[in-house]
């Protein structure tokens, strides 16, 4: 944020800051001179401080509102929301789902997540799409597709899926990237997404703090969380962390919670890491991790003295592997890495956050301390193996395998003698919960009388009317409902998927 976006009309404040600060000192003055005759002109002058004041503080506030407008604009129409249907729900200790389970152990979750392709390419969790079955996501401008997982990663708990091309996709709204390197302490964001089923929502707050480490840590995990103040809550997940010029800086993913719920704390993967761990699943499906081939700690005080080090900052080596880069490279125990690539590196998770930005193979200078002394060496990162990649569950018709997501009877001979209906008339008798029908409107007991056109006078017509349905393809029923009180036409739209 640059001081000329935040103040728009700087000369203009200025001009109000020394037409204030010559009052003051008119005031001064005639406080010294003559108090009691220049009352009346010293209570003038009062009033148009405060007026000036009051500009000033209006003024600001003004301008911050309306730099949260334009980052909101900007960036809320990529934002997506995505609704889960997992045969075993995430139930980690993780950033909570907004979902609920059956007795099958089939279960339904919503999280979010932004546009970072116009071919359909979304950025999200990997907990908010672990373990599907089925994946919808729905536009801000109401339109809904089925997408397909492209690949997820546990260890970032990034997740790349792709709308699925089954319906015309174009005009979609993709998200600018930005650089999360960028961020300062104190400088302020906006989390979007889906909190509880709150469609769309946007919420303000500052950068806390970086490099957060929230879990411990293994050989293989990457956590150096953006931490804010910004209010997440279960189903933001996946949605972008922006900056005021509406650019995605972050991916919410975790709150610091002992009740689930939001409490002051939220964590963003920093989205230089989202980038790179996105870029590698779509071109080779699984996540190439560069290793340096060492063992980390913070440094603490005791270690600064040892070391002799300028500062308690920087990260400790205290174990090397054998035949490993760093040790290739001459590394050794008790060195204090104070920079990788030029840039400072200041923590553990501030090292591990740089170093999988890059690639296997990668030639990155690496500046460290050993007892006192400045030195430098170049080396070439090799490469943890890969993880087996998982399995993603192949998409299935939903329970039932109906694909209009609803079971139907004939009418009951006495009912359709008293609403002079056929006894054939189909009537709904049940709604599969994890369906396409699925909270659309529908209810048991409406009588199916027409769809997409076609009237409906059994389940053999209904049959005929479907079976050329496929995903993706839209649905319009017209049915009879409170068939054996005050029966009223009523229409319901919705997609197949």
């Amino acid at each position: 944020m640059t001081f000329k976006r935040t103040c728009v009309r700087p000369r203009l404040a200025m001009a109000v800051l020394l037409a204030a600060t010559t009052l003051v000192s008119a005031c001064d003055r005639l406080q010294r001179s003559q108090p009691k005759e220049n009352a009346d002109i010293l209570r003038n002058i009062e009033g148009q401080l405060g007026q000036v004041s009051s500009r000033i503080d209006t003024s600001m506030t003004a301008q911050l509102s309306g730099a949260f407008r334009s980052a909101a604009a900007k960036a809320l129409p990529a934002v997506v929301q995505i609704a889960v249907t997992q045969r075993t729900p995430e139930r980690g200790d993780g950033f909570p789902l907004q979902g609920m389970q059956d007795d099958a152990g089939i279960g339904l979750a919503e999280g979010s997540g932004f546009l970072i392709a116009d071919d359909g390419l979304i950025l999200t969790n990997n907990h908010v799409i672990a373990d599907a079955v089925d994946v919808r996501v729905r536009l801000v401008d109401g339109r809904d597709f089925a997408a397909d997982v492209v690949g997820g990663d546990m260890d970032t708990d990034v997740a790349v899926i792709r709308l699925r091309a089954s319906q015309p996709i174009s005009n979609l709204p993709v998200a600018e990237l930005g650089r999360s390197e960028d961020l300062r302490v104190g400088d302020w964001v906006l989390a979007l997404g889906n909190p509880m089923s709150l469609d769309f929502t946007v919420t303000a707050g500052i950068v806390s703090a970086k490099g957060r480490s929230i879990s411990p840590r293994s050989a293989t995990s990457l956590e150096s969380f953006i931490q804010t103040d910004a209010a997440v809550n279960p189903g933001n997940s996946g949605g972008p962390l922006v900056d005021l010029s509406g650019r995605v800086v972050g991916m919410n993913t975790a709150i610091s919670s002992q009740t689930g719920f939001f409490t002051g704390a939220s964590f963003a993967i920093p989205i230089d890491l989202a980038r790179k761990v996105a870029a590698d699943l779509v071109q080779f499906g699984e996540v190439h991790r560069p290793r340096l081939g060492v063992g980390i700690d913070d440094v603490n005080s005791a270690d600064a003295a040892v070391y002799k080090l300028p500062a308690v900052t920087g990260v400790e080596v205290i174990s090397l592997e054998e035949g490993q880069p760093a040790e290739r490279a001459g590394m050794q125990l008790g060195d204090v890495i104070v920079t990788v690539a030029g840039s400072r590196v200041t923590s553990t998770s501030d090292l591990q956050s740089r170093v999988a930005t890059l690639q296997p193979g990668t030639d990155v200078k690496i500046g460290f301390i050993r007892y006192g002394k400045p030195l430098e060496t170049t080396v070439r990162l090799g490469a943890f193996e890969s993880a087996a990649r998982p399995q993603v569950a192949t998409p299935e018709p939903a329970r039932g395998g109906n694909t209009l997501g609803f079971v139907a009877r004939p009418l009951p001979a006495e009912l359709a003698a008293q609403v002079r209906l056929d006894e054939n008339s189909p009537v709904v008798v049940n709604i599969d919960r994890f369906g396409p029908a699925a909270g659309v409107g529908l209810f048991p007991g409406d009588v199916i009388r027409r769809l997409n056109g076609q009237e409906i006078h059994s389940l053999s017509d209904l049959r005929r009317a479907s079976v050329s349905l496929k995903t993706g393809d839209v649905v319009s029923l017209i049915v009879l409902r409170n068939a054996a009180r005050d029966p009223s036409p009523t229409i319901v739209n919705y997609r197949i998927h």
